[in-house]
C-alpha cells in the first residue's frame, strides 16, 4: 500500500508539471489555433535560464521568478519573427514555422550550454518529507504548489477579468470580438507570451529534479499534446485535468510494468482517445474554448 501511495504521490508532482506545459499549450491554441510543436522548447529555456541565474549567484527562488519573465520575453520575440508575419495564412504555415522554431531552439541551446545535461542546485533538492513511510522531496513539494498557483491563477484570470473575457471571445470567434472594440493583435502578443512563461516556469521547476538539456523539450511536447487532447483542445480546465491523469498514467505505469513502456502506454492512451472520443474525454461534445 506504502508503495501505491508512493507511486500516486510521484505521478501528482510530474501530472502538475504537464498541467503547466499543456496549459501554456492549450492557451496559444485557444486564440491562435496554432498547434505549437516548439512548447517544449520554451521550457528548456526557462530551464537555462535558471541554471544561468542560478550560477550568476542568484537564489533559485528568484531564477524561478525571472525565469517566467525571459520565456515571455523571448516567447514575445519569437512571436514576433515567426508567428505574427503568417497571422493571415494557412494556419500549416505556422504550425511548420513552429516546427523551425523548436530546431532552431534546440540548436541556440546546444551551441550556447553544449549538448551535456546541466545540474541546475535548489537549496530543497537534499530535503525531504516523511509519513507513514512515504518519502516526497521538498523540491516535488514546490513543484506541485507552485504548478497549482499558476494554474489557479490563470483559470481566474480567464474566467474573471476582462483580459480573460477578451480572450475567450476571440477563441470563439475572432471577427466577431474585433467588431466589439477588441485589440485582438494585442491580446494574440499577451495570450502567447503568457502561455510560453507558463511553460518557462515548468522548466525552471523541473531541471533541480530531471536536470536540463537542449533536447528535453521534445518529450515534454509530445506530452503536453497527448494532455490537450486528452482534456479536449482549448479547454482549459481539460489541459489541468488531463495532465494530472497522464502523469499518474505514467508513474503507474513505470512503478508497475516498466519504464521502458511508460511511453508506449500513454500514447497507447492517445490512439484510443483519438479513435473513440477525438473532441477528448473531458469534454461533452467539443473541446470548450478558452
Amino acid at each position: 500500500m506504502t508503495e501505491f501511495v508512493q507511486t500516486i504521490v510521484n505521478g501528482l508532482t510530474l501530472g502538475t508539471l504537464y498541467s503547466l506545459v499543456a496549459l501554456g499549450l492549450t492557451l496559444i491554441y485557444g486564440v491562435m489555433h496554432l498547434s505549437n510543436f516548439a512548447q517544449g522548447e520554451f521550457a528548456m529555456i526557462g530551464g537555462f535560464a535558471a541554471y544561468y541565474l542560478v550560477n550568476q549567484g542568484f537564489s533559485y527562488a528568484a531564477a524561478v521568478i525571472l525565469a517566467f519573465g525571459i520565456a515571455g520575453l523571448i516567447g514575445l520575440l519569437v512571436h514576433l519573427l515567426a508567428y505574427h508575419p503568417l497571422r493571415n495564412s494557412n494556419h500549416i504555415n505556422m504550425m511548420l514555422s513552429s516546427l523551425g522554431v523548436s530546431l532552431f531552439l534546440i540548436n541556440l541551446a546546444q551551441y550556447f550550454f553544449s549538448p551535456n545535461p546541466k545540474v541546475v542546485e535548489s537549496p530543497l533538492s537534499g530535503h525531504s518529507f516523511q509519513m507513514l513511510g512515504i518519502f516526497v522531496s521538498h523540491q516535488r513539494i514546490l513543484i506541485v504548489i507552485v504548478s497549482i498557483l499558476l494554474c489557479g491563477l490563470t483559470y481566474a484570470l480567464l474566467e474573471y477579468s476582462r483580459f480573460g473575457r477578451s480572450v475567450r471571445a476571440i477563441s470563439l470567434d475572432p471577427d466577431t470580438a474585433t467588431l466589439y472594440g477588441i485589440a485582438t493583435k494585442k491580446i494574440s502578443f499577451l495570450t502567447f507570451m503568457l502561455g510560453v512563461a507558463l511553460t518557462g516556469t515548468a522548466g525552471a521547476l523541473l531541471t533541480p529534479v530531471y536536470n536540463v538539456y537542449p533536447t528535453i523539450g521534445i518529450s515534454l511536447t509530445l506530452k503536453a499534446f497527448v494532455v490537450v487532447v486528452l482534456g479536449g483542445m482549448g479547454n482549459v480546465k481539460g489541459a489541468i485535468a488531463g495532465g494530472i491523469i497522464v502523469g499518474l498514467i505514467e508513474s503507474l505505469t513505470g512503478g508497475y510494468i516498466s519504464t521502458a513502456f511508460q511511453d508506449a502506454i500513454v500514447f497507447g492512451v492517445l490512439f484510443l482517445v483519438l479513435v473513440f472520443k477525438p473532441q477528448g474525454i473531458l469534454t461533452k461534445v467539443q473541446g470548450e474554448k478558452v
